[in-house]
Order: structure tokens, then sequence, then C-alpha cells
């Protein structure tokens, strides 16, 4: 039983890897795209176009800004479509909940209650376990 409930856990910090570099690679980037965009829009409305003299200048420019812009959207965007911050917290309680069973288990707990909490984790949570 501690065998299976370990794998488990080692299953579910390799998914909590996973989301949690996926999570700060999404807010890193929308953060960086959006100050980038922010600051380069503002330097712009200071100073005039920074990509040269004229009307073509002002086009890039802007053009640069929208890019920048899009990005931080496209990205904001999908963190909240693909759940990365709900599904890393359910990870992290699966996490804790397997690491309770595996420490019940090493103090001689009922390992019948044992076996029932773990087939309730596996219900709950078999997406980051399998």
């Amino acid at each position: 039983m501690i065998k299976d409930i370990q794998q488990s856990l080692d299953k579910a910090e390799l998914n909590y890897h996973k989301l949690k570099k996926t999570n700060s690679r999404f807010i890193f980037i929308s953060l960086i795209a959006s100050v980038i965009a922010t600051l380069l829009a503002g330097v712009t409305a200071f100073t005039g176009p920074v990509a040269g003299q004229g009307p073509p200048a002002w086009k890039w420019t802007c053009g640069i800004v929208a890019v920048f812009t899009a990005t931080a959207a496209v990205f904001t965007g999908l963190h909240k479509q693909l759940t990365v911050s709900e599904r890393l917290s359910k990870s992290i309680e699966c996490r804790g909940k397997l690491k309770s069973l595996l420490i019940s288990l090493q103090e001689g707990g009922n390992k019948d209650e044992v076996i029932t909490e773990y087939r309730k984790i596996i219900e709950v949570y078999s997406e980051y376990i399998v």
C-alpha cells in the first residue's frame, strides 16, 4: 500500500512541477509583454516614434505596441482558459492528501481508513496522479 501511495505521490509531484512551470511562464510572458507595450507607448507619447521619423515610423511604433499588447492578451487568455491556476491549486491539494496518507501509514494508522481515503483521492484527483 505504501508503494502505491508513493508512486501516486511521485506522479502528483511531476504534475505539480509541470503546472507550476506553465503557470509561471504564462504569467511572466503576459506581464513582460504588457510592461514593454506600456513603456513603448509612454516613451512614444513623450519623444515621438521610436522607429524613425514621419508617418511610417508612427505606423511601425504603433504596430510594435500592438504586437506586445496582443501577446499579453493571448497569454492572459490562455492562462485563464486553460485554468492553470486552479489546476495548480488542486495539484497542491492532491500532494498534501497523499503525503498525509503516507504519514498516517508510517505511524501505524488504520489501514482500512487509509485505503478508503486513498480510493477517494484517486477518484477526485485522478488527472493529477495518472
